[in-house]
């Protein structure tokens, strides 16, 4: 996340600082470091974090979660793919493994069941599923044992959908060399995997006759007669991940630090989103394009004092500019409008295919305005471009549904006025050596 990468090139210019307080002869090597700490900066992300979401699985009396970590920059379709399913509640809206073959994987992602009551009873389809996500196998990220990846069809690289497996071995000679490689997208957390190796070790039914892909069912205290949802290990829960629907029909995910629990996430009806943009003030000369709408979400959870993050998966080509926050301020009890911009405690931050909500219990975009282990928020993304030769809109204006036009990575001047000031203090440190030397 770009705030990650700005401390990250913090802490490598106040290395070069140091060097160069202590080693003042050395100006060449500090140039050469100096330049190689930006060209990085400005080239690649340094060290950003990646989701982890959490999987609550109940498999008979017994219950358990697996937190996984996905691997957001490297498999970016495969992991917006997932996260897509798991908001929507696709998979925990009685969801279950269908699959275990001892020592090889165990299957999920496809199935779920419906009581439909007499006389059709339990009823077992396959999942919805969204168009194809294309492989993003990759021989860095192997199918080794812990791992999560995409299943797909046979011959066909590109086919993947809703259903996933976890490797319960090393199997990448396997997997790794068929069918254009299978797209390792995270891994299991310890101890997420006592949780798999259990679901690993329950006994395995051939019941192909309720459906053909169930002839290696996990199964727990079943002996005979009709399946029962107490006898399928379910997926209950993902309760770090939910989505919203924009107006455009499009999605977008949210995901939250690991131990939180969102309550709700949506967005505002289209009155009230055109009552608060009518009271919007747009900065002078400009106009703002709320293009997905306005968002509200609710979550709970231990905050603590350093507060909560949230992660805005939003994908969109062209890339928001501002999130602006709609509600109270510790200085302003009246809902009103208010940039929410990353102040280094709360504020929003606009990466390349995501928004970074930074939260604290109590204060700036928290609605409540108390620190109740609880966060509600109402936000808004968006474009801000500036008017030329408008005057007809010299005050500015807002729309909810004009198409913005692309624009440049947020946090970039960040990098920019980094670079400028470790050079002239470069410059500076020069001259001062210059200075002693001569005087010596």
């Amino acid at each position: 996340m770009e705030w990650e990468e700005g401390m990250t090139i913090v802490r490598a210019i106040s290395r070069i600082v140091f060097y160069c307080r202590r080693y003042i002869h050395s100006q060449a090597y500090l140039r050469i470091a100096a330049c190689a700490v930006i060209a990085s900066a400005l080239s690649t992300p340094l060290f950003a974090a990646n989701t982890i979401v959490r999987m609550e699985i109940t498999y008979g009396t017994n219950q358990g979660t697996i937190d996984i970590e996905l691997y957001d920059d490297q498999a970016p379709k495969t992991v917006a793919n997932f996260l897509r399913y798991a908001g929507r509640g696709d998979y925990t809206t009685n969801g279950f493994f269908h699959r275990s073959v001892p020592g090889f994987v165990i299957q999920g992602g496809g199935f779920a069941y419906i009581d439909l009551g007499p006389p059709f009873g339990i009823q077992y389809f396959h999942i919805p599923e969204d168009p194809p996500v294309p492989n993003e196998f990759s021989p860095s990220r192997s199918n080794l044992r812990g791992t999560i990846a995409m299943a797909k069809l046979g011959g066909n690289p590109d086919s993947a959908t809703s259903e996933w497996f976890f490797n319960l071995a090393d199997n990448s000679a396997n997997l790794d060399t068929q069918n254009g490689g299978f797209t390792v997208f995270g891994r299991v957390l310890d101890p997420g995997m006592n949780i798999v190796d259990a679901i690993a070790s329950l006994p395995v039914r051939n019941a192909s006759t309720v459906n053909p892909a169930f002839n290696e069912l996990p199964l727990v205290n079943y002996t005979s007669g009709a399946l029962q949802p107490s006898n399928l290990v379910l997926v209950t829960r993902i309760p770090n991940v939910n989505s919203a629907q924009t107006p455009s029909g499009a999605w977008e995910i949210f995901t939250a630090d690991v131990d939180m629990i969102f309550n709700s996430v949506g967005t505002v009806d289209t009155a009230t989103a055109l009552s608060r943009v009518a009271a919007f003030k747009s900065p002078p000369n400009s106009f703002v394009d709320f293009r997905s709408g306005m968002f509200t979400l609710s979550m709970t959870g231990p905050m603590g004092s350093a507060g909560r993050i949230v992660t805005m998966h939003d994908g969109a080509t062209a890339r928001p500019t501002r999130y602006y926050a709609y509600g109270p301020t510790p200085n302003d009890p009246t809902p009103h409008w208010y940039d929410f911009s990353y102040d280094g405690e709360t504020g929003a931050e606009i990466g390349s295919d995501r928004i970074t909500l930074h939260f604290v219990d109590g204060k700036r975009g928290d609605d409540d305005l108390t620190a109740n282990n609880s966060i509600t928020h109402t936000g808004a993304q968006a474009v801000v471009t500036e008017n030329a030769n408008s005057s007809s809109q010299a005050g500015g204006g807002c729309s909810i549904a004009t198409t913005p036009s692309p624009n440049s990575r947020g946090g970039d001047w960040i990098v920019v006025s980094l670079f400028l000031t470790l050079l002239a203090l470069i410059r500076r440190r020069t001259r001062n050596g210059q200075i002693q030397r001569t005087r010596h």
